[in-house]
């Protein structure tokens, strides 16, 4: 079990400050999984509602009942990619800054290239509080697991601006159940005494993707830097040109998957 944390806002996010009492529950994640045939998913777009009730059963959701009461229902928005029935997909769970989860237009045809399943929680945006975001964010993969069989090696959290932010933490928390991320103009540096497992992550994959108009740029490249010192080498920095506080288009977008996707270390940027 993973002790929660309590946050306090900044201009583009919430930071992380240690909160004992209350804790994660994760165990229950094992890869792959079966398919179960009555809830199969077929490709496009289309949105999954459950509850913590029906995710974990009653005794497991009320240990998050001062996040999110456990029958309040949860949708995300989900898009499948067109080769996913014949080759386990991967899956990139996307921590948005706004309302809703849906899909960036120019991202369904990098979805299908690389063969990933996009979830997004809606109602998870920069308002909401970073505890509730986190947990829809990993939830987000225990609503796909009895539809999909997923690629294990293939598990990637991301988020623009604030999202970014909490995306950095989600890597940092839960570095054996996502393999990769990709931060978009904004992430936090972990802090040791928040993130026991920190050794655990260094041998993931990072890209941090800001443009050379972006506000958050010098922050951004400052992370990233600190990623690399503390010996998460497997690292890229994209720093797009003319882009500023936005989301990378699908050109960029499937440059930042190809580097989580290789096997080699390497560092860029």
């Amino acid at each position: 079990m993973i002790g929660i944390l309590s946050f306090s806002r900044s201009r583009f996010g919430c930071r992380a400050v240690l909160a004992p009492a209350v804790v994660f529950f994760f165990c229950c994640f094992v890869f792959p999984v079966e398919t179960v045939a009555e809830d199969a998913i077929t490709s496009g777009d289309l949105q999954i509602s459950k509850t913590l009730n029906n995710l974990l059963g009653e005794e497991d959701a009320a240990r998050y009942r001062d996040v999110i009461s456990p029958k309040k229902s949860i949708t995300w928005h989900v898009y499948i990619p067109k080769n996913a029935s014949t080759e386990p997909p991967g899956v990139m769970v996307y921590v948005s800054p706004e309302r809703s989860g849906q899909i960036d237009y120019r991202w369904r045809e990098v979805m299908d290239q690389q063969n990933l399943v996009y979830i997004s929680a809606n109602n998870s945006g920069n308002r909401k509080t970073v505890k509730l975001r986190v947990v829809l964010a990993v939830m987000g993969l225990k609503a796909l697991g009895p539809r999909l069989t997923l690629a294990a090696d293939r598990v990637y959290i991301s988020g623009f601006s604030g999202g970014g932010r909490v995306a950095s933490y989600v890597a940092s928390q839960f570095p054996k159940l996502f393999t990769g991320a990709i931060y978009i103009c904004g992430a936090d540096f972990w802090k040791q005494e928040y993130s026991p497992k920190v050794d655990l992550m260094l041998p993931n994959r990072f890209v941090f993707v800001t443009g050379s108009k972006d506000f958050n740029r010098d922050e951004t490249r400052a992370v990233f830097r600190r990623y690399l010192e503390a010996g998460a080498a497997n690292s890229k920095l994209m720093v797009i040109p003319g882009m500023a506080h936005e989301k990378p288009g699908k050109q960029d977008l499937n440059e930042a998957l190809d580097y989580l996707g290789a096997s080699s270390p390497s560092v860029s940027g």
